[in-house]
């Protein structure tokens, strides 16, 4: 999908698809409406000679030279009348025929007229001689019969003797035309002779070209219509998605054109469109008047020239838009946006969100104000006109309503632990793009920051791991030679004390390295936990039953409480147990001897609590969080063996089950809370 939207072919043929696409819809949607109006005229024919709109406009030009030339006898009349009364007033009634003979012979006996019919060569005759036509006098048409001939000899013509009606024009014979006002000729006594134009007749040659084109075309033209549609719109549609991608860049493609500011695109394009549209109407001007088919066909060249000129111009200010709304830059690059940064950045800048929040309100009733005076007299342009505006500051109030969700949403997975995915700066404005910044620098230093220490993390567990293994090998040979010195018979007592002391620290270090390699396995969760339903009351009592005798060395009393019912939990009861083993092993070092020791299973909540509670034997100089870390102890225990890591090991075994471990100190009362969730049997 990636490929079709970036490729240059594509995109090229599209571009090229989309003027030639919208031509043909135009033309054969043209060539239906002509056939519409026009059906009868496309039934069993095949020119446009034979159609009853030719027969028509030539019938008409038949009519009008009869008109014209009844309205040339009209003025010789009056003429005439004007000298006949001036010449009664004088007296002068004898030489009344003479003049009136006189007048006459002052025209000539052919009158050139009909100079506002163009498509057709006309001869019309009066029944009082005059004789009026629109033939280039030439030695071939100095006289009526020559005309006359030289109509005749036409390829189309159409003549009336003042009896009869002689054409070669199907349409135009006597018993087609009868009834469309054939008696005004009748009647009227003249001899009418008419041929079409041959030569320069360029009304004729383009109704000729357009009667051929839809004959051709219309028939097929719905369908044409329809699949040319199709592809444009798919043209379209395609050309609006690539628009900003290209071949081998990511994201919006943006090039100089598309910074220059908007305004002064719109200005040039406007200017440009003006320019070419004048042009093509002097085209459309051109072909109007008809003034010869090679103006015409130039015409008409000139129109797809400027046609295809006033595409790419309207191409180009399309593409800009789109590709400027597309990156985000549209309004930046605007010089109202530069003129409102310049006017108000500084201001703004300085203003509390409150005054700026003001401002904004304030702008937003100014504005508001201005619509209503301007369209007071308006008053269904009012309601739309502040519907919209009012849509429109809502709707940027929801948008940054929106962004403030986004931002909101971005800091709280921050402060979940969720720092993977960044806040899109672009799609956000004003200050909480500022925000979304620096949120995004935070969320990348923490990440950072989080991959070095789980780094750290690992290669100290790495560590640790590694030195523990290669310490336990010297290590058990260490203590499997004192046990072979041991039995051994040594008299000497200094030697058997020194046994015993490599024996005590020998077995001490062992226990130190297994508690090393199992809080290692903890705090990186490299264990594999068999989960399953523990009876919590059952295991308490057993692990106060193991420790029985090693509490009553120090004279600790153990005082339990329990649920009268079952209390079950799931966790696996392996580490479990090593859990509570290593708070026993707590109480029994540093409980203060003779004191009571309190073990309470406690239901709440849906969950389950074990509570250990005992009096510290020495003081607890040290807070809770510095108890939770490894290889510390109470400054006063540091005599006391161990190795400082039960408790960690013990809260990172507790919380890898899902459950939860807390220390409460209170003066020299040390309480430890293991809370799990309380399943149900």
């Amino acid at each position: 999908m990636k490929e079709i939207k970036n490729s240059k072919i594509i995109k090229s043929i599209c571009y090229c698809l989309v003027p030639i696409l919208t031509l043909i819809i135009i033309l054969n949607s043209c060539s239906v409406i002509y056939y519409a109006n026009y059906e009868d005229d496309f039934e069993n024919k095949t020119s446009y000679i034979e159609t009853t709109q030719f027969a028509n406009d030539y019938f008409s030009a038949i009519v009008r030279a009869l008109r014209i030339s009844e309205n040339e006898r009209k003025y010789i009349q009056k003429n005439t009348d004007i000298l006949i009364s001036d010449s009664s007033s004088n007296g002068e009634e004898h030489k009344t025929e003479e003049k009136i003979e006189m007048s006459i012979e002052e025209y000539e006996p052919i009158q050139y007229n009909f100079y506002t019919i163009r498509r057709y060569e006309v001869l019309v005759i009066s029944p009082y001689g005059d004789v009026i036509t629109n033939v280039g006098r030439t030695t071939q048409t100095d006289s009526i019969e020559k005309i006359k001939q030289y109509l005749s000899g036409k390829q189309y013509y159409w003549n009336y003797d003042g009896k009869n009606i002689e054409t070669n024009i199907d349409k135009l014979a006597y018993e087609e035309i009868a009834y469309q006002g054939f008696a005004e000729i009748k009647q009227s006594g003249y001899e009418i002779y008419t041929a079409l134009k041959e030569q320069g007749n360029a009304e004729f040659y383009v109704f000729n070209l357009v009667y051929d084109f839809v004959i051709s075309t219309y028939q097929t033209a719905p369908s044409v219509i329809l699949v040319s549609t199709l592809l444009l719109c798919a043209c379209i549609i395609y050309i609006i998605i690539s628009i900003g991608h290209k071949e081998g860049k990511e994201g919006i493609y943006t090039n100089g054109f598309d910074h220059i500011p908007y305004e002064a695109v719109i200005i040039v394009a406007s200017i440009l469109l003006t320019i070419e549209g004048v042009f093509i109407w002097m085209c459309i001007d051109v072909m109007a008047h008809m003034v010869s088919k090679i103006a015409i066909d130039s015409a008409i060249m000139a129109m797809i020239t400027l046609g295809f000129v006033m595409y790419i111009t309207i191409v180009a200010t399309i593409v800009t838009t789109l590709r400027r709304i597309k990156a985000h830059i549209f309004w930046k690059n605007t010089l109202v946006y530069s003129l409102s940064k310049f006017v108000l950045g500084g201001l703004f800048t300085n203003l509390s969100q409150t005054m700026k929040l003001a401002v904004q309100y304030g702008g937003f009733i100014v504005a508001s104000s201005i619509l209503v005076a301007l369209t007071f007299n308006q008053m269904p342009v009012i309601s739309l006109v502040l519907l919209g505006f009012w849509y429109y500051v809502f709707k940027k109030m929801l948008d940054y309503q929106n962004q403030m969700y986004q931002v909101r949403e971005k800091i709280n997975k921050m402060y979940h632990g969720d720092i993977e995915v960044p806040l899109e700066e672009d799609a956000l404005y004003g200050e909480l793009k500022q925000v979304a910044k620096e949120l995004n620098d935070i969320s990348g230093g923490l990440s950072n920051a989080i991959e070095e220490a789980t780094k750290s993390e690992r290669l100290k567990t790495e560590l640790i791991t590694n030195v523990s293994h290669d310490i336990k090998t010297p290590l058990t040979s260490i203590i499997n030679y004192v046990d072979l010195m041991k039995q051994e018979k040594i008299d000497n007592p200094k030697v058997q004390e020194y046994l015993e002391v490599l024996d005590s620290k020998s077995q001490r270090l062992k226990k130190l390295t297994e508690d090393l390699i199992e809080a290692s396995k903890a705090s990186s969760g490299n264990i594999k936990l068999t989960m399953e339903t523990l009876n919590v009351k059952e295991l308490v009592k057993q692990i106060s039953g193991e420790f029985e005798d090693r509490f009553s060395k120090k004279n600790l009393q153990i005082i339990e409480s329990f649920p009268s019912e079952e209390v079950n939990i799931r966790a696996d009861s392996r580490y479990l147990y090593r859990v509570m083993e290593n708070m026993y092993v707590n109480i029994a070092k540093y409980a203060l001897e003779g004191s009571r020791v309190y073990v309470d299973v406690v239901k709440q909540n849906g969950n389950v609590q074990i509570h250990l509670k005992n009096i510290s034997e020495d003081k607890l100089n040290i807070s809770v969080d510095e108890l939770m870390e490894r290889f510390v102890r109470g400054d006063e225990a540091r005599t006391k063996e161990g190795s400082g890591l039960g408790i960690s090991i013990a809260k990172s075994l507790t919380e890898l089950q899902k459950g939860k471990f807390d220390i409460h100190l209170d003066g020299d009362l040390f309480k430890v809370v293991i809370e799990f969730e309380e399943i149900e049997t």
